[in-house]
């Protein structure tokens, strides 16, 4: 297939994504109805979703259709709208933009945004649940949803989010950040590829294979977001300590590309059938020059 062709098939899936997250979402108009405001506003805000496309990327790659995995390629979605909910709040990153609008804590207040990325982290799990519950036994339910649990809790998103807010800049060595990395930023590709391939029936070697092409790219997207944020931040990145802070912007460049050359060597077990995935990972190389 044509770069030309694929590039075209990879706008057709952010289009078929934009529409599910709006279907999916509970009714503005339906008690509470700021709260479903807030959510509204917070997903349907713009965005990149490539989260979700890897989702449906995988699908393909298991000779799967997209909608076989839509409800779970929604709810990765809805997890990482929360986190950026929370990522915002005063008492985190204290951030009041958000994709050049204002965050949402700002618009609704406090206490409505929190209740907004706790409903979208419900929200997840149900879709999850019911994605899996087609396609799955009961068995296979739970490991997904053990998966989804794994991805939000102490051991990823959360313990990311911590590490980021108590370390101080001497306190960071390149080790320390990439670990950080992992659990804040790649833990959500990981989901986001782990989930679909369980739903769809992969094989443990093809498993391990995407787990490795996820970890990397996650790890390379949150450092091409530092270069960004480094070439266009605010005042409020200036504390940060990233890798454009440890390693300058030529040593961040050359780890997220060695990132993305690890990652696209461990599709090569797909042969040719991983050449979407491999599309995707040189937007992630290519997307902070």
């Amino acid at each position: 297939m044509a770069d030309a062709a694929l590039m075209e098939s990879l706008i057709e899936l952010k289009a078929l994504i934009e529409s599910a997250l709006l279907e999916r979402l509970p009714s503005a108009d339906s008690e509470p109805r700021d709260i479903h405001a807030a959510m509204h506003y917070a997903v349907m805000s713009g965005g990149k979703r490539l989260r979700p496309t890897l989702a449906l990327a995988v699908a393909e790659l298991g000779n799967a259709g997209p909608h076989q995995v839509l409800d779970a390629a929604c709810a990765i979605e809805f997890v990482h709208t929360a986190s950026l909910i929370l990522d915002d709040l005063p008492a985190m990153d204290n951030a009041d933009f958000r994709r050049s609008q204002p965050s949402v804590h700002v618009v609704y207040g406090e206490a409505t945004a929190i209740l907004a990325a706790l409903a979208l982290l419900a929200e997840a799990y149900a879709l999850t649940a019911r994605n899996a519950k087609e396609l799955m036994s009961a068995e296979g339910v739970a490991d997904v949803i053990e998966t989804l649990s794994r991805t939000i809790g102490t051991a990823g998103l959360i313990r990311g989010q911590h590490v980021d807010l108590t370390s101080t800049a001497s306190e960071v060595s390149p080790e320390i950040l990439d670990e950080t990395y992992r659990q804040k930023a790649a833990v959500l590709f990981q989901a986001a590829i782990a989930i679909p391939a369980k739903l769809i029936g992969m094989d443990e070697q093809q498993q391990a294979a995407l787990e490795v092409y996820a970890t990397q790219i996650g790890v390379a997207f949150q450092i091409t977001d530092d270069i960004i944020d480094g070439e266009h931040g605010t005042a409020e990145d200036a504390h940060k300590c990233t890798f454009n802070t440890i390693l300058g912007e030529a040593g961040a460049r050359r780890k997220a590309s060695e990132l993305v050359f690890n990652a696209t060597g461990a599709l090569q077990i797909f042969g040719d059938r991983g050449t979407q995935l491999r599309m995707i990972a040189e937007y992630v190389a290519t997307r902070a020059q």
